[in-house]
Parts: structure tokens; C-alpha cells; sequence
């Protein structure tokens, strides 16, 4: 037999097995309850399909039972399963079939069909397995299809071998599918609607450790367009040999497989054919499919690719060709007494030129004057050692079109993204092997966009001072007051002292109970100590300061609303630097600042005492209130920035 016959007959096998699942094997079962509608039905398939000329039309159209008609499978007297793949029907699919109420799978495949799929089919409620692949079926697939589980998790099986089905899948609704897989390093992704956003286009690749090749047309293509926006998954079955054929390739992309025990389509129910490799299937950020070698040939995802980033692609770009300055480290701070505590500053999006004319390093330093304009971090500003690590980007813009090196890019609402692992790699040159749990990574995105986002990393060890690595995006915003908000809200606030938003988002309600539960977790490390769960004034954690009279004229309180949550979480104070970036930090901010220093300078056996904390903190900021005002952002609508990343591993 030919390879394609046995291919052929493995997808008709693959189809009746499917058949049989979607019917959980009860497919004889016959009782009294025929309805006169479900006769009808098979009649006009007969009819519409030149059944007269069947290959095998056994019984059909008699008044034996249905069940002893070709093909029909019943259970309690109804119609669950039609099965007539490859028996020579000719014509175009009747409307009437969609009467058949409690038809779960529908199997027309390699056949004649002709003329586009009735728009009725999409009112059959139990329809969970439709194959009409190799057929001659064309024009507009009704979008009401994606009402039904049995298309949105069959499609790419209902019309394998397109090269005869002229559907127009492109336009019909399919969207991007949500799934998890687990990389070879272990790590688990997440593939959603947020992670579609953060790319322009994402393509997902199935493949099998013995069809592999086409992994050669893929990476010139993620190699020369990741950095414009294109991001790959792909996955094939567990074998001992994939790491390494994987790494023989020089694939960069995204990497994991499947237990050999579990079909392929359980990771990919929503896309693929089930046991055909490779398959690619690419969609926009905004999960629209466009590609699938379903509908077209797969080699011509280069073509496709390629025309749509050509209008992503400025060739009129600066590109640097000087990266000798790249990793070199200048410290532009050390500490006057104790430990000296770690910040590392460093840009994306700046070139070679930007190098050369000391604008990257003039940002550099306003960003580390920002970190010290609010109180404490000015009167502690001593204690600090602050780097600055030269990263030199092919491109001087964070755009699409645009190549840099930590990979930066905005995603939803004020997001930013970035290659996490690079900015590690950088910041090691500034401050060698040491546990990355004290130190803050700081990026300066080259981009005047109010924006920004920090990944809050879990310690490796407890402590009760905010322990636990933090890496914030900030973009440089042109108003210099307004990037100081930024600096102070991102980077000293979640970054540095593990701050939570005080803020509250349109259409969140209450807090989860798993999220209070999460947030337990996180305060043992000493997180989150400007919000509580608790609202009594007696429990709240900032109790100690509610009680003191010099706290009565600086607006703290209890104030239901914060980490986005409207209820069951409360705030300090109505404003601060951790709401809309107005107004300085709040007393338990300041509190929780102090005491983070404090122990990072001098060591975990330093004592903290909360009334020489309110003492300091009387003098230089409660008294001194016109700097909050000279150093805070207007009184303006901002658009709150995007909460901190939560990372349950340690940075390393």
C-alpha cells in the first residue's frame, strides 16, 4: 500500500475512534422512541447526497431500524452518530439535517459534497465532532459555528485536506486558543489572550521527534522577525533525544512536550488535527487566525510572514554597528556606611550613538534622582551603591519595527514586557554572584509613553523586610515630573519595598478568598504593609501610627479599595504615590521603606523601634509636607499603571 493509502486509512481510523468517544460507545441502543423529524432528517441526506449511489447504502430508506441503516448509530432511539466518510456522496448538504436534535458526530468526509455548510447546523445543540475534510465544499463558514464546542474544538479536523475544501477560514471567528504547556526547562506558560497581546503575531508549531525538518523553514524566520514581534510555541511527544535535537537546531523559541501517553490533540483540542505533524497555525494579537496549513500550503507561511511585517519593517531605521560599550558597568553611587544596598540601572532601546553622546548615561543618572525625590529614600540615599550597565540596542525606539536588546514592549493598558532573563545577565556584571533578593533591577525604556510594570520575584529565603528580587520597566517619560512618579511608584514602591496598589479598577469587586490567600503568603516576606485585609483600627497593620496625634492632620485612616479590588482590602490613605502617583508616600509606606533599609544597610539583628521611626518620620515629612507637593505629580487624571507581576520563584 502507498504511504498516502496508509495515512488515509490511519485518519479514517483516527475519525471512527473519535466517533465512538463523542458517543461514549453507546451506539445500538433502540427503543420505541424514533422521532418522526430524525427519519425525515436521514432522508434528506439520502436524497441531497444521491444516496441511490452509495457505495453503501445498506437499509437507508427502509423500515428496518435505524440502527441497521449504513452508517447511523442510535442510542435510545435517537440519532447520535452518522458515519459515511469515503462512500461516494455527491451534492450539496441539506438544511434539514439540523433537526437531528441529539447528533453528536457527523462524519462526511472524502466525498463530493459540494456547494458551503447550511447555516442551520449551528442550531444542533449536541454536535461535538463534524468532519467534512476532502471534500469540494466552498464559500463563507457561518460564524454562528463558533457557538458550538464540536467546531470550536474541531475545525482544524473537519477540514483537513483543504486543498479541496475552498473555505475561507480566515474571516469565519476562529479565535486563539488558551492552553498550558510545560517547557523542556520546566517552567510552565501560559499561552492566553495576554500573551497573544504581547506579540504582533504568534504561531504555533506541533511536530513530532520524526517529522522535525520543518523546524529549518521556521527559524530563519523567528531568528530575523522576533524582534519585530513574531513569537513561536511549539511541541512534540516526549523522546529521550528532543533537548538535544531541539538545541542541535539553535531553536531559541518557546519548547515543550507531550506525554507519549496522551494524544497530541489534548494540548492542541482547539486547532489541530488529531496525529498530523507538523502543523502550523499562526494568529494577531488579537487572536485572529491568520495562517493554518489547514487552509493553505505550510510552506507558504514564509511568504506570509514576510508580507506581514514588511509593513512592520522600517528599513529607514538607525541600526548601531558600535557595541564595544555593551556590559560595561559604571557606578555612579557607593554607599557612606553599612552594607550598601544595590541598584542597577539600565536602558532599553538606546544606540550606539545615544552611547557615544552621553545621553544614556544623563538618563541614568536622572533616574537614580528620581529613586531618592521622596521620603525616606532622600534622608537614606547615603546607604545605597547604585550601577549603571551599559546596554547597547540595534534600534534607538521601542517600536514593532524595532530591534533592542532586553526585548522591551508594551502590551495591554500600560504593561511592559521585557527579556527578564538579559536583564539578569546584565545586571550580574554590576554586582557579580551575590543573592539577587536585595537588589533592584531598574529599566529605562526609550519611549515617552506613561507606562510601567514590575516583576516582584519571591526570595530565597524568609524575612519580614520585603524580601525577594524586583525588575521594573519604566518608560523615560518626557515630563519630568511625571517619570518621577513613575521611578517612586514602580520601582521604590512595588520594586524596592514591595508595596501594594492603592488603587481600585473598573469592574473588580471583591477580593477572591484564593487571592487573600496568596497575599498571606507574600506578606510573610514582608509585602504588601500599606493594604490589609482587615479594616478594624485595632487590627489594621498601621494601628501603631493611627493611634498617634501626630498622624490626625495627615489624612490616614481606613479606606475600603486597593490592590484593584473595591472591596475587602483597604488602604491608608485616600491619595499617594501608590494610587495616582500624587502626594508622597503614605505613613505605612514610609514605615515599611524605613524599616527595608534599614535592615538591608545594617543587617537582619538591627532593631527596629516604631517610635524612633514616627520621631524621624515627624521631622522629615510630616513637618515638611511643601517637599511632597514640589516633588509629587499634579493633581491630574492618570491612568493607573498596570499592577506588579507576581513571580513564585526566586530570581536567580
Amino acid at each position: 500500500m502507498t504511504k498516502g493509502g496508509n495515512m488515509r486509512r490511519f485518519v479514517l481510523f483516527l475519525s471512527s475512534l473519535c466517533f465512538m468517544i463523542a458517543c461514549n460507545g453507546n451506539l445500538s441502543e433502540q427503543d420505541d422512541a424514533v422521532l418522526p423529524e430524525d427519519y425525515a432528517a436521514l432522508e434528506s441526506l439520502y436524497n441531497a447526497l444521491g444516496g441511490e449511489n452509495w457505495n453503501n447504502n445498506t437499509n437507508w430508506c427502509s423500515d428496518k431500524p435505524l440502527e441497521e441503516w449504513y452508517g447511523v448509530y442510535t442510542h435510545l432511539g435517537r440519532v447520535v452518530a452518522i458515519d459515511l466518510s469515503n462512500n461516494n456522496l455527491v451534492g450539496t448538504l441539506p438544511s434539514g439535517l439540523a433537526s437531528l436534535t441529539q447528533l453528536k458526530s457527523l462524519n462526511l468526509a472524502i466525498n463530493r459534497i459540494t456547494g458551503s455548510i447550511p447555516e442551520s447546523y449551528s442550531t444542533m445543540p449536541n454536535l461535538t465532532h463534524l468532519s467534512l475534510y476532502n471534500n469540494s465544499l466552498s464559500g463563507e463558514i457561518p460564524s454562528s459555528l463558533n457557538n458550538l464546542d464540536g467546531w470550536r474544538y474541531n475545525w482544524g479536523y473537519a477540514v483537513l485536506g483543504n486543498r479541496y475544501n475552498r473555505f475561507n477560514l480566515y474571516d469565519c471567528g476562529i479565535t486563539a486558543p488558551d492552553f498550558d504547556l510545560t517547557l523542556l526547562s520546566g517552567e510552565r506558560l501560559r499561552v492566553d489572550k495576554g500573551f497573544y497581546a504581547a506579540n504582533d503575531y504568534t504561531l504555533l508549531f506541533q511536530w513530532s521527534q520524526d517529522k522535525h525538518e520543518f523546524i529549518n523553514t521556521l527559524k530563519p524566520l523567528y531568528d530575523k522577525y522576533n524582534p519585530f514581534g513574531l513569537e513561536v510555541v511549539s511541541w512534540c511527544a516526549e523522546a529521550p533525544n528532543v533537548a538535544s535535537l531541539v538545541k542541535s537546531y539553535g531553536v531559541e523559541w518557546n519548547v515543550a512536550t507531550v506525554s507519549e501517553q496522551m494524544p497530541l490533540c489534548q494540548y492542541s483540542t482547539t486547532y489541530y488535527p488529531v496525529g498530523v505533524t507538523p502543523t502550523v497555525t499562526m494568529f494577531d494579537s488579537q487572536g485572529k487566525l491568520v495562517f493554518s496549513d489547514v487552509v493553505e500550503s505550510r510552506g507558504n507561511i514564509v511568504s506570509v510572514v514576510e508580507r506581514l511585517f514588511a509593513d512592520i519593517i522600517n528599513p529607514d531605521l538607525y541600526y548601531s554597528t558600535d557595541f564595544s560599550a555593551d556590559g560595561k558597568v559604571v557606578k555612579m553611587q557607593s554607599a557612606e556606611e553599612g552594607a550598601g544596598i544595590d541598584v542597577v540601572l539600565m536602558g532599553d532601546g538606546f544606540s550606539d550613538r545615544m552611547i557615544a553622546d552621553g545621553t544614556y548615561l544623563y538618563n541614568m543618572q536622572q533616574t537614580a534622582n528620581a529613586l531618592f525625590a521622596l521620603e525616606p529614600m532622600r534622608s537614606f540615599s547615603h546607604l545605597f551603591n547604585i550601577y549603571a550597565v551599559t546596554v547597547v540596542s540595534p534600534n534607538e525606539v521601542i517600536a514593532s519595527n524595532a530591534t533592542t536588546a532586553l526585548k522591551c514592549r508594551f502590551g495591554e493598558g500600560t504593561t511592559v514586557v521585557g527579556d527578564n532573563e538579559k536583564c539578569v545577565e546584565y545586571a550580574r556584571k554590576a554586582v557579580g554572584d551575590k543573592s539577587l533578593d536585595d537588589v533592584l533591577i531598574v529599566v529605562v525604556v526609550n519611549s515617552d509613553r506613561y507606562a510601567g510594570t514590575t516583576y516582584n520575584y519571591y526570595p530565597t529565603e524568609e524575612g519580614d523586610f520585603g524580601s525577594g528580587a524586583a525588575i521594573a520597566y519604566l518608560p523615560l517619560v518626557s515630563d519630568s515630573r511625571m517619570f518621577e512618579g513613575l521611578v517612586c511608584h514602580e520601582a521604590v514602591g512595588h520594586g524596592f519595598a514591595k508595596l501594594d496598589d492603592e488603587y481600585v479598577l473598573e469592574g473588580m469587586g471583591r477580593m477572591p478568598v484564593d487571592e487573600v490567600t496568596y497575599r498571606e503568603q507574600r506578606e510573610a516576606f514582608g509585602w504588601y504593609k500599606n493594604t490589609d485585609v482587615y479594616s478594624s483600627v485595632h487590627f489594621v497593620k498601621w494601628k501603631e501610627l493611627l493611634n498617634d496625634r501626630r498622624y490626625t492632620s495627615a489624612g490616614l485612616g481606613v479606606f475600603e479599595g486597593a490592590s484593584t479590588y473595591a472591596y475587602g482590602v483597604y488602604r491608608p490613605t485616600d491619595q499617594s504615590v501608590m494610587n495616582k502617583n500624587e502626594g508622597g508616600f503614605n505613613a505605612p509606606s514610609r514605615e515599611s521603606i524605613y524599616y527595608r533599609i534599614h535592615k538591608l544597610a545594617y543587617g537582619k539583628e538591627w532593631h527596629y523601634s516604631v517610635d524612633v521611626f514616627k520621631e524621624y518620620d515627624y521631622i522629615n515629612f510630616i513637618g515638611a509636607t511643601a517637599c511632597v507637593v514640589e516633588n509629587g505629580i499634579d493633581n491630574q487624571s492618570i491612568t493607573h499603571l498596570s499592577a506588579p507581576v507576581v513571580c513564585s520563584e526566586p530570581l536567580r
